[in-house]
């Protein structure tokens, strides 16, 4: 197991059964949260393998939540991935109740943590057994809030759900069935039981919807529009200030920038890390937005209305609207690209996104077949053309999946 080019573990053992309350332990930089994030799927391994069952709840440490979500829907989404229902109650369980219809961002410090410490938790309500990780989960949280949370994984464990938790808060070794000191091994403890009666949940059957948590983003920071129109529409005005009407060739560049820019989804990923903790619950970080298909789609028609090109050429609306698919391609696999990038081992520091510049090879091809129907009235070979820029980018959107970096996990 790798960071970057130190190893952090080589020839690690681990075993966390029903019951089992296990707190790793040790110096800051020994390896707690690399091995917690190995564990649920978020750092690729060398050599070995994780037998984790699923559904599990998971805190990270910079608390895996996006600033724009509202308390009630992070909530909400966290039960639909844990496989349980009715979880908005659990809001009052951590005296959240009055924060359901804020934003994440507005929260403070402390009950941004007791938020992401419930996220968690939430599996283990359920009346099935589960497995918690959590990473330093009473980092920021006041006295009364810790409480709670060792009363609570006390009381879920006593009903038979595992917790693995990386700390150095000694106060939840009150908790814990076994310490886990990463240089010196495990060592067997009793817990300090609190009795407390906690919510029972009705289980059902967990679903990842990534794509749902996406599209809120979307229409709530209208990051689609701001990511692809303003490139568009400032490519014209730019165009047309140097050029005037005589486009020529030049005429897709505003479709092009505006397919360019990474999915959405990507942008809202990176909030807190939010990203690695849908990953960890199996999603794909690929969403795509229909606001931007249509916008994308239908560039090369607005960008010729706008200008008034359609009048000179052969190419009817249908012509145009088909020049776009090659751009809905691009658009593809442009998030495709951004994608693996994102999942590297140490994200958006990698040169993946170069391979953007392959993208230019389908756009020449696209304004080939435009620019000989504009200047020559030769379009034979338009068809032809806009369905070879289509395959390739298609081609690329789908083939890059193969080479994702493979967790211990998967």
């Amino acid at each position: 197991m790798r960071r970057g080019t130190r190893t952090v573990f080589e020839d690690i053992q681990l075993n966390v059964d029903s019951g089992d309350c296990v707190i790793l332990t040790g110096e800051n930089g020994s390896g707690k949260s690399t091995l917690i994030e190995s564990i649920a799927g978020i750092i690729p391994i060398q050599s070995g393998s994780v037998n984790l069952a699923k559904p599990f709840g998971l805190t990270l440490q910079s608390g895996g939540i996006n600033g724009d979500e509202l308390v009630g829907e992070r909530i909400e989404l966290a039960a639909n991935c844990g496989g349980i229902s009715d979880s908005e109650s659990l809001l009052a369980e951590w005296n959240l109740q009055h924060r359901r219809q804020d934003r994440v961002c507005h929260l403070s410090g402390g009950l941004y943590r007791r938020l992401a410490v419930l996220q968690g938790l939430i599996p283990a309500y359920g009346s099935e057994k589960r497995i918690c990780i959590l990473d330093e989960p009473s980092e920021g949280l006041d006295e009364n809030s810790v409480r709670i949370l060792v009363e609570h994984i006390s009381a879920l464990r006593a009903r038979g759900s595992a917790f693995l938790i990386a700390t150095h808060d000694q106060r939840l070794h009150d908790c814990a069935t076994h310490l886990f000191n990463l240089e010196k091994g495990v060592t067997q403890t009793t817990p300090n039981n609190r009795p407390v009666d906690v919510p029972v949940k009705s289980n059902t059957t967990p679903t990842v919807a990534f794509s749902k948590w996406s599209a809120k983003l979307d229409q709530r920071t209208m990051w689609p529009i701001l990511s692809r129109g303003v490139p568009f529409i400032a490519s014209c005005l730019v165009l047309y200030a140097m050029l005037g009407n005589s486009f020529d060739s030049l005429i897709l560049i505003p479709a092009f920038l505006a397919s360019i820019p990474p999915l959405s989804s990507l942008h809202h990923a990176k909030d807190a890390r939010s990203g690695d903790w849908w990953l960890a619950m199996g999603g794909r970080l690929f969403a795509i937005d229909p606001l931007s298909v249509i916008l994308i789609g239908v560039a090369p028609l607005l960008t010729v209305s706008f200008f008034a090109v359609t009048e000179q050429t052969a190419l009817g609306t249908l012509d145009w609207l088909m020049v776009g698919f090659p751009f809905i391609g691009i658009y593809l696999a442009s998030g495709a690209i951004h994608e693996l990038a994102n999942k590297m081992p140490r994200a958006q520091a990698q040169f993946i996104p170069l391979l953007t510049l392959v993208l230019i090879w389908p756009f020449l091809i696209a304004s080939d077949a435009v620019e000989q129907c504009l200047n020559s009235g030769l379009c034979e070979d338009f068809s032809m053309g806009i369905i070879i820029a289509t395959i390739l980018p298609i081609t690329i959107a789908f083939g890059l999946p193969i080479l994702h970096p493979r967790t211990a996990s998967n």
